[in-house]
């Protein structure tokens, strides 16, 4: 399912118009206990990086696998504190999942995020003009791949492959209640699309390689 951009979608990165053939990764939500050492353990099988954005609470429950993933190479992004909508908050609230979310993660890691991604990629002027002054980059994704939806494997894989153009931010998330779908597809898709020619690239590294 390919992401609708709304009206005032201006300040906030969907994709990137690159030179060469590279993609991103993202996983929301976790980390996960189970999950998101098996999705890292994938990723290090076929030398892949990826963008993982962390709710707060949850970094705090499992540090340990954060670390991993700061170790092994990945990006670390800000998915807010307790995972609200932001849209609907006021900036009071705004302020606190963003400021939390941070703290949490540099308190544990010594790792300061500059991505946000708004929890199920819902926001409004005032998330803006609050990550705008906190020095963040919004960004939401290209390719839904609905895996939260516990969509069948080969309907990820078809989803994917039918749609995955250079510059895509793909949508995956690393926690998700019950049994989840995503390490399954990631085992299919990782070596297909590196097969392709694709390079998979942290979401910076992907807006480093903007064309001008």
């Amino acid at each position: 399912m390919l992401f609708s951009l709304p009206a005032d979608a201006s300040d906030v990165i969907y994709s990137c118009a690159v030179k060469e053939q590279k993609i991103a990764l993202t996983f929301d939500d976790g980390p996960h206990p189970t999950y998101t050492d098996e999705i890292l353990d994938i990723l290090r099988e076929y030398h892949v990086k990826a963008t993982f954005f962390l709710v707060g609470e949850n970094a705090e429950w499992y540090p340990e696998i954060v670390a991993r993933e700061a170790r092994e190479g990945h990006e670390l992004g800000n998915h807010s504190y307790s995972h609200v909508d932001l849209k609907k908050a006021d900036r009071a609230a705004v302020c606190r999942e963003i400021d939390e979310a941070e703290r949490a993660i540099w308190e544990n890691f010594e790792y300061r995020p500059h991505l946000l991604r708004p929890p199920g990629g819902c926001y409004g002027d005032t998330l803006v003009k609050v990550a705008a002054d906190r020095d963040y980059t919004l960004v939401c994704w290209s390719i839904d791949t609905r895996d939260w939806a516990h969509t069948p494997v080969d309907v990820i894989v078809k989803n994917v492959l039918d749609h995955a153009a250079s510059g895509d931010i793909l949508l995956f998330h690393d926690y998700i209640a019950g049994n989840s779908p995503t390490p399954d597809a990631l085992r299919i898709l990782i070596p297909k699309l590196l097969a392709q020619g694709y390079e998979f690239v942290t979401v910076s590294e992907l807006m480093e390689g903007r064309r001008d």
